[in-house]
């Protein structure tokens, strides 16, 4: 790391070790070479007050005239107690740390604006030396209300050569506080009452000067002021960032004292915790992770952050939770998260065997994430997890409510063989195949319930069986087909014929047959049923294996049958029933959208209307399905012939996938939506030359790498969101800045260099 100063020169005379009741150190004295300009204060009183400070002309010390300013170096000398009146700034600031030090600087309820160092000094023979240790006696630094903020450019703030946390006494608020897009480095052990890291980035060392030693984050520990219990908060403000290296077997990341925990940890929503230590230590009685976490140590096993007092939390709840860079990975044996898992150019993720449990009240992503974990729980109350790869699962899968959105990716359920499913509540949508591995010999509505969404129909299309298996592997495929077959022509093995079939089916796969009895539901959840008896389950374009059993239950309206297991193999059911019109599809006649050439068309025809007043037409860019009105179309009025409806229109499209779907409202307020449909005919541009990186991205410098037929100095850049709203727009270079201000989510970037254009999909993390 590169440290910018606007420093004193400083000339290292001498360095040794010394022990001292077994705890070794390591003392630098240097000398420390004055510049035009610096303060250095004769006696005690404000701040403000000219006649307490003496200035360096170059050769000598003369009465000052003015305070200090923020690009004057500040000397506070022995003996000598400044006050702040006000808010007040400085560049380096240096605090005689030696022998009866004396109280040194008064911040009362104000605020000293750094744009240097904080360093701790000596004099040797009436010459100003660094030293490496802080006053250890009286309130050197006081009061709590008061702050030190660190401002300006990246930099050093405090070094283990000039700075420690030896002091008990340290009642004042540290600010880190830089200008957007720097870094301040923390090379010292470092005590305050409280630390926040305000905007940019703080990178917390592990100092090899001597002994290594972690830069902890330590607080206040005098009994009589705060008592003996935990102490001191941590705060990272959205926006900002922790980058620390700290490791075990050194100390932690913070504490309040080497047997006491801090009071708190607190990463707000879109702040940043990176951790490059291989066994990151963290010793806060409440650790509150709302930001992004993110694991990123280069070599070796990475362990997530544990502690080490037993009176410090273990934190297993995560926001963001990101794993990057060579080093394995270990995980934890409980996770929680409410936000992303991200596994981005990750070492090996080992399992702990670890339950990782989603449990967000909206969107969340799982972004590139392959590793294969014994258990995985979703609790959602609202929202949905999108996945971008398979999910695999070596334990069971615990569906307590919310849904997956599979994005046509596979689920494998047990593969370790020692799980199952257990399903409460929830759904699966845009699942290819589910492989269920090492079957439960006794199936129940439990652990054999596979609630497959229908995207055309709309509702769970939900296959249960209950009876016995003989174990193997079971696999499941929902082919979803729009519409239903109203004269599918063949008769079940009872000879009552079927009128009607549902074009969507199941398909099954066993490796293992036994002829052990079995009962299969299929629920026809979002069709008109007139009657749950008329519901049967049926094969596609024929009769199902088994025999009918009536149906059951009218709210969850499920289809039933008797069957064998070994039935299942290679066979397909739906559902279907044997009266004209006993099921029909909360749809219209037909549904349609197609793309061409930039011109969008949506068609849609009713069988028939009565006291209609109007469609509204609902578009979702992306597999989320967050719908939103883009048309109103009158209804054509009350007729009992089929009527049609077109509207056509233009938009730019952000998403591979985009959905639609049509809402009809009575004159007396009820509705009833269409299915959902996809668009026809659309794909998003080649993007494959145009690339952008890193991709997830949180914060700091982002890289566009254009084609080479490409002029950067005429390529246009336009940011819209996923609901295909344009939200900003200026040059390449200034791409990091524009992306400063927004929130998590999913952005795509439209580059144009003449008539040739591309689209680059973005997840900003924060």
């Amino acid at each position: 790391m590169l440290n910018v100063f606007r420093s004193a020169r400083i000339y290292w005379i001498l360095a040794f070790f010394y022990c001292n009741a077994g705890i070794f150190s390591w003392h630098v004295l240097a000398q420390i070479t004055l510049e035009a300009g610096d303060y250095r204060s004769i006696a005690s009183g404000d701040f403000e007050n000219p006649g307490i400070w003496e200035t360096w002309d170059g050769t000598n010390w003369i009465p000052a005239t003015q305070k200090p300013a923020q690009n004057n170096n500040v000397f506070i000398d022995q003996g000598n107690e400044v006050r702040l009146t006000g808010p007040e700034a400085v560049n380096h600031l240096y605090l005689f740390s030696a022998a009866e030090p004396g109280r040194k600087l008064n911040l009362q309820n104000f605020e000293l604006n750094v744009y240097g160092a904080l360093r701790a000094m000596r004099k040797i023979e009436g010459i100003f030396h660094l030293n490496t240790v802080s006053s250890a006696l009286g309130d050197w630094i006081y009061p709590e209300t008061g702050r030190i903020v660190f401002k300006g450019n990246s930099r050093t703030v405090v070094d283990r050569a000039s700075w420690s946390a030896n002091t008990t006494n340290s009642r004042y608020i540290v600010v880190f506080d830089p200008l957007p897009g720097e870094t301040l480095t923390v090379n010292s052990a470092f005590k305050a009452s409280a630390f926040i890291i305000q905007t940019g980035t703080v990178i917390q060392t592990v100092n090899t000067m001597g002994l290594p030693a972690c830069s902890t984050f330590s607080f206040n520990n005098q009994a009589l002021f705060n008592g003996t219990g935990p102490y001191g908060d941590l705060i990272i403000e959205p926006g900002a960032t922790l980058i620390s290296d700290c490791t075990a077997p050194l100390e932690s990341i913070l504490r309040r004292s080497n047997t006491i925990p801090a009071a708190l940890f607190h990463l707000k929503p879109g702040g940043t915790l990176v951790l490059r230590g291989n066994e990151p230590l963290m010793d806060a009685a409440s650790v509150i992770l709302e930001g992004l976490v993110s694991y990123e140590a280069t070599d070796g096993t990475q362990n997530m952050i544990h502690r080490t007092f037993g009176n410090s939390e273990i934190p297993t709840a995560y926001h963001h939770l990101r794993f990057r860079e060579a080093s394995e990975k270990q995980l934890r044996a409980n996770i929680r998260i409410s936000g992303n898992l991200i596994q981005e150019n990750s070492g090996t993720i080992l399992d702990g065997p670890s339950t990782i449990m989603f449990d967000g009240t909206g969107l969340q992503q799982l972004l590139g994430w392959t590793t294969t974990v014994s258990t995985i729980e979703i609790n959602k109350p609202s929202g949905t997890v999108i996945l971008d790869s398979d999910l695999r699962i070596g334990g069971s899968l615990y569906m307590r409510e919310g849904q997956i959105n599979f994005d046509g990716f596979d689920l494998f359920i047990n593969t370790f063989g020692m799980g199952e499913l257990m399903y409460e509540g929830g759904a699966w949508l845009n699942l290819r195949n589910l492989h269920y591995a090492g079957l439960p010999m006794d199936l129940d509505p439990t652990n054999a319930s596979f609630p497959f969404e229908d995207l055309y129909q709309g509702g769970i299309r939900k296959l249960q069986l209950i009876g016995n298996s003989p174990g193997g592997d079971l696999q499941i495929r929902f082919h979803e087909i729009p519409g239903a077959d109203w004269d599918p022509d063949f008769n079940d093995h009872d000879g009552t014929p079927i009128l009607y079939q549902l074009r969507s089916y199941f398909e099954i796969f066993s490796n293992l047959s036994a002829p052990l009895p079995l009962e299969m539901r299929i629920s026809a959840q979002n069709l008109i049923v007139d009657q749950v008896d008329d519901l049967r389950i049926v094969s596609d374009g024929l009769a199902a294996p088994g025999d009918h059993l009536p149906g059951l239950d009218p709210t969850l309206l499920w289809a039933r049958r008797n069957l064998n297991f070994s039935d299942l193999h290679n066979n397909s059911f739906t559902v279907g029933s044997y009266r004209e019109l006993s099921v029909l599809p909360v749809t219209w006649l037909e549904e349609s959208a197609m793309w061409k050439n930039g011109n969008i068309k949506i068609t849609w025809s009713t069988a028939a209307e009565k006291d209609n007043q109007k469609f509204f037409v609902h578009r979702s860019q992306g597999p989320e399905l967050e719908f939103e009105i883009i048309a109103e179309i009158p209804s054509q009025g009350d007729t009992e012939e089929i009527q049609h409806y077109q509207f056509e229109y233009r938009e730019s499209l952000h998403a591979a996938q985009i959905y639609f779907q049509i809402e009809q409202v009575d004159n007396n307020g009820s509705n009833s939506k269409s299915r959902v449909f996809r668009l026809q005919g659309w794909e998003l541009p080649h993007e494959e030359q145009l690339k952008v990186w890193p991709n997830p991205y949180s914060s700091g410098p982002i890289q566009v790498q254009l084609p080479k037929d490409w002029d950067p100095g005429n390529t246009s850049l336009e940011i819209w969101s996923s609901k295909g709203i344009m939200i900003g727009k200026g040059l390449i270079a200034n791409l990091g800045d524009l992306l400063s201000g927004f929130n998590d989510g999913i952005y795509f970037l439209h580059f144009r260099d003449g008539a040739k254009f591309s689209i680059v999909r973005l997840v900003i993390i924060k």
